[in-house]
């Protein structure tokens, strides 16, 4: 942060904490703005508990993910060494249950012959629907 960026409505109090903020943030500082916050007592405290806060934190996150993983590996193989037991065991199973059902009951066979010689005929209707002229059918020109 430089002196020239300008830091609308930001009081001139803060103006030494956010000089120190934003070299915790790892930003650009001007050196001039940087010796002037530094002279007084509360900007030096206020940097030294940042930086003390930035590394608690950063340990405890490195922290918990290591031993996240070291957790995860054991309980993830076991996991997934359950998952396939479970896969196989369920496959298994589904053969043998269909190997049984296709010897329990054969199928039905039918059998179609179909002569090519002879013409088929149509069967005889059941109900004949009589169409009279001008009482149950119109005439009409075209193909409607």
């Amino acid at each position: 942060m430089t002196t020239d960026e300008g830091l609308n409505g930001v009081d001139a109090a803060d103006e030494p904490y956010l000089v120190v903020a934003a070299l915790a943030d790892g930003e650009h500082v001007d050196a001039d703005a940087l010796r002037s916050a530094l002279t007084d007592a509360a900007v030096r405290d206020y940097l030294v508990d940042l930086v003390a806060l930035r590394q608690s934190v950063r340990t405890t996150d490195e922290l918990s993910a290591a031993r996240w993983q070291d957790r995860r590996s054991l309980w993830g193989r076991v996991g997934w060494l359950s998952a396939a037991a479970a896969v196989v065991v369920s496959l298994t199973a589904g053969y043998l249950a269909g190997q049984r059902m296709a010897q329990a009951a054969p199928l039905p066979i039918v059998e179609t012959v179909v002569h090519l010689e002879s013409q088929p005929t149509a069967p005889r209707p059941t109900r004949v629907i009589p169409l009279r002229p001008g009482v149950n059918w119109t005439e009409t020109a075209g193909d409607h």
